[in-house]
């Protein structure tokens, strides 16, 4: 099981569209490879040009996702499948201003509500800081991925 964690910034508008609710899928015949045999998804993808093509290309099935917009973190999830989407299909069908080819699906998607700061702490980061999209290092994650979820689910039941 990977140990992974990923720290995503997101854009509210494409996210309430692919990754907030499912997209369902069976109504696009020209879907890739990848997800050409699910009837629905969460979908979600690294920005080309801001991105780190590297980042990506170490996600693995499994790895976590925190997901952020505006000081808060929003949403939590699994790394599901990742793909080159290299006609840009996601991004033509469903995003606005978001040009990419490096997409994934999210699983166990979980809407959650814990400011920047707590997160922050768990990771060892100043309460200040504000990340890109990054992996983060071995050495910050401390404790298996479910207690990372279960405090973030923990600030989103104080806060509520």
């Amino acid at each position: 099981m990977s140990a992974n964690v990923f720290l995503v910034p997101i854009d509210p508008e494409n996210f309430d569209r692919t990754v907030q609710s499912a997209v369902d899928l069976t109504e696009y015949d020209d879907r890739p490879d990848p997800v050409a045999d699910l009837d629905e998804a969460r979908l979600w993808a690294v920005d080309d040009e801001t991105g780190n093509g590297s980042t990506f290309e170490r996600m693995e099935e499994g790895d976590l996702l925190l997901f952020y917009h505006d000081g808060e973190y929003l949403a939590t999830g699994r790394v599901g499948t990742t793909f080159e989407d290299e006609d840009r299909w996601a991004s033509g069908t469903f995003w606005t201003a978001f040009p990419t080819t490096r997409v994934y699906t999210v699983t166990d998607f979980a809407a959650v509500s814990a400011p920047k700061r707590a997160v922050n702490a768990i990771f060892d980061y100043s309460a200040s800081y504000t990340p890109g999209f990054m992996r983060v290092a071995d050495s910050r994650v401390n404790t298996d991925l479910s207690s990372i979820e279960s405090a973030i689910d923990h600030y989103t039941k104080r806060n509520a």
